[in-house]
């Protein structure tokens, strides 16, 4: 019943609709009855009640962002942590979550979920062998006809039935009825799934691995020899490179005449380069650490490792200030702020590596230090305006630079970023001011449809966005010929 509830919910609010408020109902439905099947089975715990709020607070962002890839993104996220919560409701604790669990998670619940509809199908052609299984089937066909009968009739009566009459004749009359029934019944197979599997499986705390402390040193496949000699030289390597470039490491190296260098290749290139490379450091140390041992030089070992990851941290300081650099010349892009983000975040885990080489490396605590970063990070991109923070950066920028990347701001930005936009025109010079109000208009006059069909695809952006192309006479739906009021 709870699956079946959760699946009409979702079909009703999701099918066809754009993302608003309706995810983050569906997704607390979906956790809700998740608690209710495991409370009347077993003792809740703390772990799956994380994974479902944080799987509600993330869904709750499509009714704040308008943007597209967010939305990708949330839906993705979303779908991993309702697998992490169904997956611990059996194997509960914290502990679980390493690397190769989260990545894995998904599928593993997916195949879970399938397996159980597949079971309680089953199980339910074996209830119509009873005699009283039959006589309810033969119950419910009788009843169902008569119902519909009476509900007609009261339809007539009552301006609420005769509402839902219209409705359900507006859904059957178009085509959208099959695809509806099937994403209804796409639903209810995962969501049936999961809360059998969260209801029926017998709890194994021994059956998933626990990422920790690696093994003994002796039983460590790098030793301590080979381990010490490709830390140290990649540690060397990378300390040659910033004192041979110390003086432009940092610095404006396009500016100086005779360099040669643009801010294209400086920047763009330098950060592609250097976050590799700081990216492909930190998965070094984490081999070094887990799979290399000791033997008597633990000492040097951790320091030639830390002096690596010294290393590591000024190459991606370089790289972070390059982007800047980039910005400054060029402007503020989604990307540009996105590789930023990153970096903060592989700060954060140098960090981590950094206390943990100090101590004993414990993976598991690692990935689960890394994994709560990000997805702090991303869940402040979520709510937070960035895109309006980079057309109003841009436009602060234009006032020194005298450019402005209309077409960026207005149609490759999300309608997140349209409010700053309007506001700001008449802070624009002329005649940028015109080519982006002309740019709006050749978006949003006949653009993506801003204006809600119904109450659940409610968004805060495309709300403010619709208000404020109200301020310049575009219509609200699509199709409307387009007005612009004298003055705007």
């Amino acid at each position: 019943m709870a699956a079946l509830i959760v699946a009409g919910i979702g079909a009703y609010i999701m099918y066809a609709a754009l993302p608003g408020v309706n995810w983050g109902i569906w997704t607390a439905a979906a956790s809700l009855g998740l608690i209710l099947v495991m409370r009347a089975h077993r003792t809740l715990n703390s772990s799956v009640i994380l994974m479902l709020a944080t799987a509600t607070i993330l869904a709750a962002g499509a009714a704040v962002s308008a943007d597209p890839l967010i939305d990708g993104l949330v839906c993705l996220a979303v779908m991993l942590f309702l697998s992490l919560a169904m997956l611990l409701t059996i194997d509960s604790g914290l502990r679980r979550l390493s690397a190769t669990f989260v990545v894995f998670a998904p599928f593993v619940a997916a195949g879970n979920a399938l397996a159980q509809s597949f079971k309680r199908l089953v199980d339910l052609t074996r209830v119509f062998h009873s005699t009283r299984a039959r006589a309810g089937v033969r119950g419910i066909v009788i009843t169902v006809p008569v119902v519909i009968f009476f509900a007609l009739l009261l339809a007539s009566a009552d301006p609420l039935f005769a509402l839902w009459r219209d409705e359900i004749a507006r859904i059957i009359a178009t085509w959208s009825f099959i695809p509806r029934t099937i994403f209804f019944l796409v639903l209810l197979v995962v969501v049936l799934g999961a809360y059998s599997f969260a209801a029926l499986m017998p709890v194994q705390l021994g059956s998933l691995p626990v990422a920790g402390p690696a093994q003994d040193s002796n039983e460590r496949p790098i030793g301590a020899t080979e381990r010490l000699i490709l830390v140290s030289a990649v540690a060397a390597l990378f300390w040659l490179f910033i004192a041979v470039q110390l003086s432009y490491l940092f610095g404006n190296a396009p500016s100086m005449p005779g360099s040669g260098i643009t801010f294209a290749e400086y920047a763009r290139r330098g950060f592609g380069e250097l976050t590799i490379v700081a990216t492909c450091s930190v998965l070094l140390i984490l081999v070094s650490e887990r799979y290399g041992g000791a033997n008597g030089q633990a000492g040097r070992v951790r320091a030639v490792t830390i002096a690596l990851l010294l290393a590591v941290a000024i190459i991606l300081a370089s790289a972070f200030h390059r982007v800047s650099l980039y910005e400054v010349a060029y402007g503020y892009t989604v990307l540009r702020l996105y590789a930023q983000v990153y970096m903060v975040v592989l700060v954060a885990a140098l960090i981590a590596l950094t206390v943990g080489v100090m101590r004993t490396l414990d993976t598991g605590v690692l990935f689960r230090q890394i994994f709560t970063v990000a997805v702090v990070a991303f869940t402040v991109l979520v709510f937070w305006n960035h895109e309006a923070w980079i057309a109003s950066a841009n436009i602060d920028r234009s006032a020194t630079t005298g450019k402005l990347d209309a077409a960026y701001i207005t149609q490759q930005l999300s309608p997140n970023a349209i409010p700053v936009v309007v506001s700001r025109l008449g802070t624009i010079s002329e005649p940028m001011r015109t080519e982006v109000r002309e740019a709006i208009v050749a978006r949003y006059g006949n653009g993506p449809r801003l204006h809600p069909d119904e109450w659940f695809e409610w968004n805060l952006r495309r709300r403010q966005a619709r208000a404020a192309l109200a301020t310049l006479g575009l219509p609200l739906v699509t199709g409307v010929p387009v007005v612009v009021r004298p003055g705007n």
